[in-house]
């Protein structure tokens, strides 16, 4: 009962935590915290042998730690419980008893946002130190004849244990402080122990006996305070909607609320819910963007489309369209990109692109020629780097062979560092493996 009790609390503190936000303490503090716990079930084997279940007892904690300020602790923490196990499996004459005192680091992670109470859970690890006592002897029954314990293995008639062993241990915690004031915390909190197996030694006689617990640990649920050291961290204000500073929001006045007004068609304004707008007359817009109350009233639409999507009444009207070359050197800036399939070095496409280049390139004043590699980010970076720059490399050299003079042609491969689509490490994206060459002129139009 005892221990189904503690975890209930345990799990009660648990099930708060994640509804909290964080908390932002810094500085040193120490903790004292006493209250009740209740050892586990121990199960001896060797000489003294038996279950035996914890009766409770009291349990007592030190600790002085170090808030970063950053919702972490940490804090060196020193335990001690006492508890009576009573009779070794209900035999008569077998009284035992447990103490254990720990020594460990603690890692704490606090919580706030939910007014003066902070929520925190967290882990330790350090030395475990159990000290076990039993008394086992043989005893007289009600019909007055000797009767043999059987929780002691030994001819003597009486096993005697009082010993100790220590090793490593670690526990859990979770509790909730509550600020008295900006330094004094009053802190509870549930831990769980765990100090494993441990040997014993003992007298049965002049005989030297041996016992040992498979497992040892602990079960507390205590209640103390905390003192952080240092001048109280400077209060946080909030300003309202009225302009006044608060240290609590809810604190506030409450807001009147506010008028919206619409505005309808006409440029008037009416209340939302209150007032309606009048009818808008009925209005047609033509193909001109001209508006008439009436379809029929649009002007005739012009029925011929010319190659640079304006539209004319006739033909004949439409503007003289570029000459290839023309086109070619209208920019002083002009852009070739070439796509690849997933982790190929060459690409269907470079033919069609390098003929566009050497087409530039014969009929237009180039300054120079700029090639450079991407992929995508699937695979190494290193390797993804090599391959930008094999692609780039194939682009300069096929110009080269084609007559571009490779003193106006520089490249260089930037692998997955500049993706065209932020696709995140590890995705194939065809927009992304690509080779883009980028050609300035140093005047516009043709030269040849």
């Amino acid at each position: 009962m005892k221990l189904q009790l503690l975890a209930a609390v345990a799990t009660t503190v648990l099930m708060a935590v994640p509804l909290l936000a964080s908390a932002n303490d810094q500085g040193w503090y120490v903790r004292g915290n006493v209250g009740y716990g209740s050892h586990t079930n121990i199960n001896l084997t060797g000489n003294v042998v038996g279950d035996a279940e914890s009766e409770g007892g009291v349990a007592g904690s030190l600790g002085i730690g170090y808030g970063f300020g950053n919702n972490w602790r940490v804090e060196l923490d020193g335990a001690q419980m006492f508890s009576r196990l009573g009779a070794l499996s209900q035999l008569p004459e077998s009284p035992t008893k447990l103490r254990t005192t720990t020594a460990m680091v603690n890692a704490i992670y606090d919580f706030d946002d939910f007014g003066k109470f902070k929520p925190y859970v967290g882990a330790g690890v350090g030395y475990g130190r159990v000290a076990l006592g039993a008394d086992v002897h043989d005893f007289v029954n009600d019909e007055g004849a000797l009767v043999k314990n059987t929780g002691c293995i030994d001819a003597a008639g009486a096993c005697f244990v009082n010993g100790s062993d220590s090793g490593f241990g670690w526990q859990l915690l979770a509790g909730v402080g509550y600020d008295i004031t900006e330094n004094l915390v009053w802190d509870t909190h549930y831990r769980y122990q765990a100090l494993g197996g441990k040997d014993f030694t003992g007298k049965s006689g002049d005989n030297s006996i041996k016992t040992h617990i498979d497992s040892s640990g602990a079960h507390m649920l205590m209640t103390g305070f905390r003192y952080k050291f240092g001048a109280p961290a400077p209060k946080i204000m909030h300003t309202c909607w009225d302009g006044a500073s608060v240290e609590n929001m809810a604190s506030c006045p409450v807001q009147p609320p506010v008028v919206e007004y619409t505005t309808c068609w006409d440029g008037s304004q009416v209340e939302v819910g209150v007032g309606t707008c009048l009818a808008e007359p009925v209005r047609v817009t033509c193909w001109d963007n001209s508006v008439v109350s009436d379809a029929t009233q649009c002007p005739v639409q012009p029925t011929f489309t010319c190659w640079d999507n304006s539209i004319v009444s006739d033909a004949a009207f439409c503007p003289a369209q570029p000459t290839y070359e023309q086109q070619l050197c209208a920019n002083e800036y002009r852009q070739e990109i070439i796509y690849y399939k997933f982790n190929k070095p060459q690409s269907v496409e470079t033919q069609e692109k390098i003929r566009n280049i050497v087409d530039t390139g014969a009929n237009c004043a180039v300054v120079n020629i700029h090639v450079v590699g991407h992929t995508d980010s699937t695979g190494a970076a290193a390797y993804n780097l090599g391959l930008s720059k094999r692609r780039a490399s194939d682009v300069r050299k096929e110009l080269i062979r084609q007559g571009v003079s490779e003193n106006l042609i520089t490249s260089e491969g930037k692998g997955e560092t500049e993706l065209f689509i932020d696709t995140g490490d590890g995705v194939k994206e065809q927009l992304n493996r690509r080779t883009e060459v980028l050609i300035r002129l140093s005047s516009v139009g043709v030269v040849n």
